[in-house]
């Protein structure tokens, strides 16, 4: 036995003693949530690791073996192991060598843990252990598992080339070749540009992906996915793999706007495939297969595909056993591939590994994480229309009567594509046209029917096939979706058995819940969650239907917030921000979209606020330093690039160009500078937020002096004393002026609010802001104590109003439309129904509904939920890489009490503000749980029920109450005057 078996042996002994003594005092408590490199082991069985970075959350405990769970535990200490199992790169390494033993640990952190002295080596199997003790004494079982690494340094570490043809559309492409040994492990890293499945020995690899690999900016950054095949290939045999490749985004249908395209040698068309398999054999030895001449490639089934123009399919032409060695085909003419440029055409071009998480179809791309999926409650809350998030993203569509076409209703906006099943003879089209409206009865009496295409613009979003002819054929189109709600199908004389339409988007998995006792917000909800679902592909696209689906910033930045307390979507905006650093400028600006292909060359400033907006978004729900600062001296450009231009034109001329987008037809625009200078001002604020967090002394003092400087200029030259208020006084300046610190000053607030306050009653408590607006006024009324008209505001349902998007005559929406007007009699018609740039309203209903304060986790958790005499209840849940988080609230009117349900994560305590029923109401008396707490006729109580550090009188909030909780569950009952 050697001396490292020996320590392994004595080492798992004592554990296993240290686990035993544990259960001895009750069921012995286990890492939950274990995440990797960011990724959740639970839901990433084949898990690729860049970066060591641990984090877990620790388990309940129960009070005596009587299911009653414990509050105020927390992890005292921690130990992690990392094992290197073998390696490609490190094969002469016949057997385990413990590479990281962290040692016990004492700390009460079990989140973003570097193991920094870990070397990981490139396509290396790795295991590990994660093992924790709790302030109650138990002690952790063992959480166990395994994760892999890619290349760390693929310019050496890769001999493939990459391959295609340009005298053929070479869509699939395979290579034989013999291993001469047993496979102790066999990984793939693959390429396709744009898109490209893989296949080994006729298996397609993994059958959920897809459009892999995300979309960048080719020239500068190419994305590359791995896959762990050992289990597909055979050892002392002939074996096969095969590639079908897409174009995808890597074609000139994405260049719009005037932006002039890369040279047509280094951007498709053709497709191309880089790949390499490397095997590590049973003796140890190595061999890779990479792409080279020798691979054979023809043109596919699919002659043709488009993101935008859909699928051309001819059945006929597939090849079942294509990707199977010792495959012959006498019907086709399979041609050698020729090496072809690289799409890294820039100098500084780098080929990484795709880190997010996939795009996977239905029902494999969303995951559930809220209290749901324990408890098995699935259904809607009562009222609301279109399909249910949790049941699956999977649609059996419905024909709709007496249509000349057969057409069909999803019953819910998606984003993806129907399968479909007929019955033909050979030969034969079916063709397919998507749409998210129907056509009605005209004005003139005429019945139209079938689809309403007009808001798709210029593209046809089809598919087309030519049938083989067998009996129950399926059809389904390779490398394109459609956003849609509706199908038709032509189809001459063809059976058609099934439409079944599944949802297609980045994998992620819902950690939010928000529902309440208002249909209408309920509704907001419902369409909050589909509208950023089908606008996530890689990358956060504005729609999912017309020829854009692009990375428009201003989208981006408007919805992050509420994205990242709905789902789980941190390396989709890792990737976002990357997207913006490779295409910003040496002055510092960035364009307006992320990869660059449409827009301005300069951003609008509201556009570009994305990139220190997202960065600050993931630090308050992650406590992510580490891409802080990855990405501070870029937000550093851009905002100098701010100050430069202002410098030069002043806060008045700020230069723009949407302002304040979508504000509602018929409504006045808000200056539109006003509006640049908000966002420019923002960004001073999150720079001087984010040099706070890396305790960067010198620019927290020169950015808050510019701050100050910009507060005053800002004022000055805005403030408008005929209107009493700012620019004409419209809602959305005054809103934005409000929502900046220290720029109205204290004189003046009350006066500017009251404006504000009266424009909206003017306008029979309506919004008339846009996007920017929208996002900014929820919080301000509220914060302003005008909660209840902001809550009145949002469950309006006349234009213009969320609730008009599902209370009109046309079509009642199940996502959220680009316009409030997008369906208004003699207005719109062209504008999207599936827009998320208007989610922005979904934040205020984590943050001030439920009052989940979500700063960073460095600090106390803050919740302070604000009642409104308008709803009766509110309950939201958020599942942080901390734990969970669970606020509800329930007003019982005749006995003057609110009963708050409250679940604060282990290891960290919270302050809860419990806000009066009434500005003039007087709190009488606390319970937790049945037990008295406080009451307001006797002196101060001595606490004695666990969890509760205090109980006194709010400070800031007159006749709120406020206690400091430690972690677990809670109920308590207010009872007011």
């Amino acid at each position: 036995m050697t001396r490292f078996s020996l320590y392994l042996l004595i080492f798992h002994a004592v554990l296993l003693f240290e686990n035993l003594h544990a259960s001895s005092l009750c069921s012995s408590p286990q890492p939950r949530h274990v995440r990797i490199d960011y990724h959740d082991v639970d839901t990433h069985h084949d898990l690729v690791v860049n970066t060591p970075i641990f984090s877990w959350t620790i388990d309940n405990e129960e009070y005596l073996c009587n299911g009653t769970l414990l509050r105020g535990i927390h992890q005292i200490a921690y130990h992690i192991t990392i094992t290197r199992i073998h390696s490609f790169y490190f094969s002469t390494e016949s057997s385990s060598s413990l590479i990281y033993n962290s040692g016990r640990i004492v700390s009460n952190v079990s989140i973003n843990i570097l193991c920094d002295n870990a070397t990981l080596i490139s396509d290396t199997r790795y295991k590990y252990s994660i093992q924790y003790w709790s302030s109650t004494g138990a002690v952790s079982q063992l959480a166990i598992g395994q994760f892999r690494t890619a290349l760390f340094n693929p310019k050496s570490e890769l001999t493939a080339n990459w391959i295609g043809s340009r005298q053929i559309n070479m869509n699939e492409l395979r290579r034989e070749f013999y291993i001469p040994q047993n496979v102790l492990s066999a990984t793939v890293f693959i390429s396709g540009m744009g898109y490209g499945i893989l296949y080994v020995n006729g298996i397609n690899v993994d059958p959920s992906r897809r459009f892999d690999p995300g979309w960048t900016t080719y020239t500068q950054r190419v994305l590359y996915v791995s896959y762990d095949v050992t289990q597909l290939l055979q050892g002392q045999s002939m074996n096969c793999i095969g590639v079908q490749l897409g174009l995808g985004f890597y074609t000139n249908e994405q260049w719009g706007g005037g932006v002039p395209a890369p040279a047509p040698e280094v951007f498709g068309p053709p497709a191309r495939l880089l790949l390499q398999l490397n095997l590590l054999l049973s003796d140890h030895s190595t061999m890779n297969i990479s792409t080279d001449t020798k691979w054979l490639g023809r043109e596919g089934a699919h002659r043709k595909d488009s993101i935008y123009m859909g699928t051309f399919y001819d059945s006929r032409a597939e090849r079942y056993n294509w990707s199977t060695p010792t495959f012959n085909d006498p019907y086709s003419l399979w041609l050698n591939a020729s090496s072809i440029e690289s799409p890294l055409s820039s100098p500084t071009g780098q080929l990484t590994y795709q880190t997010m998480d996939p795009i996977r179809i239905s029902p494999y791309a969303l995951h559930i994480a809220t209290s749901a999926a324990r408890t098995g409650y699935k259904s809607m809350p009562s009222g609301v229309i279109g399909g249910n998030i949790m049941d699956g993203g999977v649609f059996n569509a419905t024909v709709i009567p007496n249509q000349q076409v057969p057409t069909y209703d999803v019953s819910q906006n998606i984003a993806g594509y129907c399968t479909l099943t007929i019955t033909g003879r050979k030969g034969m089209t079916v063709s397919t046209r998507h749409a998210e409206l129907l056509n009605a009865p005209s004005i003139n009496g005429i019945q139209y029917q079938g689809l309403n295409q007009a808001n798709y613009q210029i593209i046809t979003a089809s598919d087309d096939f030519i049938i083989q002819g067998i009996s129950h054929e399926v059809l389904a189109p390779l490398f394109t979706y459609h956003g849609f709600r509706y199908i038709s199908i032509f189809a001459n004389y063809i059976d058609i058995e099934s439409v079944v339409c599944a949802a297609i988007h980045s994998e992620t998995k819902l950690i939010g819940n928000f529902t309440s006792s208002s249909l209408v917000l309920n509704q907001i909800q419902h369409n909050i969650l589909w509208s950023q679902l089908s606008n996530i592909m890689s990358i956060v696209t504005d729609c999912s239907q017309r020829q854009e689906r692009r990375g428009w910033l201003g989208d981006a930045a408007l919805s992050v917030d509420v994205a990242l307390f709905n789902f789980d979507l941190y390396g989709l905006y890792v990737n976002t921000l990357q997207n913006i650093a490779d295409v910003q400028h040496e002055d510092g600006s960035i364009p307006d979209t992320a990869p660059y292909a449409v827009g301005g060359y300069v951003a609008d400033p509201s556009w570009a606020h994305a990139y220190p907006e997202i960065t600050w978004r993931l630090y308050q729900h992650y406590n992510d330093t580490a891409i802080v600062k990855q990405h501070y001296i870029g937000i550093q450009r851009w905002v100098d690039y701010l100050t430069n231009r202002a410098e030069k034109s002043g806060l008045a001329n700020m230069y723009f160009a949407y302002g304040d987008w979508e504000t509602p037809v018929n409504y006045p625009v808000t200056n539109s500078s006003l509006v640049s200078a908000f966002s420019y001002l923002s960004d001073v604020q999150i720079m001087i937020t984010l040099s706070k967090i890396l305790n960067n002394q010198t620019n927290i003092d020169k950015y808050s002096k510019l701050y100050e400087q910009l507060a005053v200029e800002f004022h000055t030259v805005f403030y408008n004393p005929q209107v009493n208020g700012y620019a004409e006084g419209y809602q959305t300046a005054n809103t934005l002026a409000l929502r900046l610190p220290n720029v109205v000053p204290a004189n003046l607030r009350t006066s500017i609010l009251k404006a504000l306050v009266d424009n909206i009653v003017q306008h029979a408590n309506h919004s008339t802001t846009g996007i920017v607006g929208t996002a900014a006024l929820f919080p301000i009324l509220t914060e302003a104590g005008y909660h209840d008209l902001a809550v009145t505001v949002a469950t309006q349902i006349t234009y213009p109003s969320f609730g008009f998007m599902f209370n009109n005559d046309v079509q009642n929406a199940t996502t959220n439309w680009e316009t409030y007007h997008a369906l208004l009699k003699g207005q719109g018609g062209t504008d999207s129904l599936n827009h998320h740039m208007f989610n922005s309203i979904g934040a205020w209903f984590y943050r001030y509904l439920a009052g989940i304060q979500l700063n960073g986790f460095i600090d106390d958790l803050i919740i302070h939920p604000r009642l409104t005499t308008l709803l009766f209840d509110v309950e939201a849940e958020v599942y942080t890489i901390n734990g969970p988080i669970l606020v509800s609230w329930k007003r019982d009117i005749d006995n003057n009490t609110v009963i708050y349900d409250i679940t604060v994560p282990h290891s960290y305590h919270a302050i809860v503000t419990f806000e009066p029923m009434k500005s003039s109401a007087q709190c009488i008396s606390i319970e937790e749980n049945g037990i008295l707490i406080w009451q307001q006729s006797l002196p101060p109580i001595e606490i004695k029920v666990q969890g509760i550090l205090w109980v006194r009188s709010d400070t800031k909030i007159k006749g709120a109450m406020s206690t400091r909780i430690q972690s677990g569950s809670y109920q308590w009952k207010i009872q007011w005057n």
